[in-house]
Order: C-alpha cells, then structure tokens, then sequence
C-alpha cells in the first residue's frame, strides 16, 4: 500500500471517530427547567395581585429577577408583607409559590379594567431561563 493511500485512510479513520464524540449540553445534564403553572390575577382596588406556582425539576435553580405585562404600567414583585423584593430565589427541584402570605406580583397603574374570567398573560423574566408567559384567569 502506497503511504499516500495509508495517509489518506488514517485521515477518514479520524474524521469519523470525530463524528462519534458526544457532547452533552446543559439540558442533558439536567439544566434549569421551569414550569410556571395555576396563575390567577385577583382584582384588587385600582390594580391586581399575580399568585401562581413555580414548578422547578432541573438539576440547577434559577432566580426570578421581574415580570411584566401590557395590562399595567407598573409590575412589582413584593414579599410576603408587600416590601419590594429585588429577586427571588427559585431553587432547583423545588415549588415556589406566589401566593397569599408569600412573595407575589403587584400589578398597579392599570391600563384599562380588568374583567373577572377574562385571561391574560402575565411574563415572568428568569435569569438563566429568561422570559416565560403564564396564561392566567382574572378573578
């Protein structure tokens, strides 16, 4: 065999093993995963309050740093007792509720009346994951 033809076979061997490695992403190891579930927007005077469920069963955690809407001017996450609150935590394999007595999201300086059964999308922005839209039910 020529050591041409010897080189050239080499150089095929190498290129298909190449073809073969595999390179697992962060979603295979388990990544961040993120299901926001069960939103509701309750009225409540001139604004609403946002309540839903933070379903987290990845391998990492992620942080909910806002959220936003276009029925209002104003989207606020607070704690339990209505303080601001700059981020929340959402650790990984968990669930992470918005709800009463918990932290939640104010919606104030509304754009118009809000209807009750009417549904609306509420987006709640995540450091890692991003902007997730929550389908939610005006109560």
């Amino acid at each position: 065999m020529s050591r041409g033809r010897a080189a050239g076979l080499a150089l095929a061997a190498l290129v298909l093993a190449a073809g073969c490695v595999y390179y697992p992403t962060v979603t295979d190891l388990g990544g961040v995963r993120l299901m926001p579930t069960k939103g509701r927007v309750v009225r409540e005077g001139a604004g609403a309050i946002f309540y839903a469920e933070i379903d987290s069963t990845g391998k990492f955690g992620d942080t909910l740093v806002h959220a936003e809407t276009p029925i209002a001017h104003r989207v606020q996450l607070v704690d339990a007792r209505g303080a601001p609150l700059p981020r929340l935590a959402v650790p990984a394999v968990s669930l992470v509720r918005l709800a009463p007595g918990a932290p939640h999201i104010v919606l104030a300086d509304l754009t118009r009346p809000l209807r009750s059964g009417e549904v609306i999308i509420i987006t709640l922005v995540f450091e890692k994951t991003g902007a997730v839209g929550v389908i939610s039910t005006v109560e």
